[in-house]
């Protein structure tokens, strides 16, 4: 399959090849991706700045916000047919161990991180597992959902932690414009009721 690689660090991605994922696991799910995310992490990637935290050896397939379609999946694995449109949770969580049991999935014993320490989505196939797909509803498209893996997911857990002390009539203010805030907008409105939301960025404060 057609994949594109870190081929080192300060350097342009590679288009290239790569065997096709298979079933190994009961609970294993295989994606042949419809749309995968650029996120500024994909960047700091390339940068190097993920080098010493992720431990990962080059190359390797980036890409950690994706959806797609079931391709293939174990013998075990129920919540999904195959052609089930899904987005993938980037972390990829045992679901066994004391932390995923509490509901705190992101500190899993024995998780791992397609794109960021494993072969991501930029590929035409990726593995993953039951636990880290979720089905889309008939109307979406996988381009239309896939950076809400990562920029969606970042958006709604600051504004469901916001919503526990938010009444209506507050003001929330939120700095920054990017892709991040623009999800922001969206749940907090959701989320907060009558709560009012402003932005403001002065670029001033930036000119010497």
């Amino acid at each position: 399959m057609k994949v594109v690689r870190v081929v080192g660090y300060h350097e342009n991605l590679k288009l290239d090849e790569a065997p096709e994922p298979k079933i190994t696991g009961p609970f294993d799910v295989i994606v042949k991706i419809g749309a995968a995310g650029v996120c500024r992490t994909d960047i700091h990637i390339l940068e190097g700045q993920w080098a010493e935290k992720s431990q990962v050896k080059l190359p390797y397939t980036i890409g950690h916000e994706n959806a797609g379609w079931v391709h293939a999946k174990g013998d075990a694995v129920t919540s999904v047919e195959i052609g089930d449109k899904v987005i993938l949770h980037p972390l990829v969580t045992c679901g066994l161990c004391r932390a995923c049991r509490s509901g705190d999935d992101v500190h899993c014993d024995d998780s791992n991180f397609p794109g960021i320490d494993s072969d991501g989505g930029y590929a035409e196939y990726l593995k993953t597992t039951a636990r880290s797909v979720i089905k889309l509803d008939p109307s979406l498209e996988p381009a239309d959902v896939a950076a809400l893996a990562d920029a969606g997911l970042t958006a709604y857990h600051a504004v469901a932690k916001a919503a526990l002390v938010l009444r209506p009539g507050n003001v929330v203010l939120m700095i920054g414009a990017g892709g991040v805030r623009r999800h922001l907008l969206s749940f907090n409105h959701a989320e907060s009721g009558e709560a009012d939301l402003t932005h403001s960025l002065d670029t001033s404060a930036f000119k010497s």
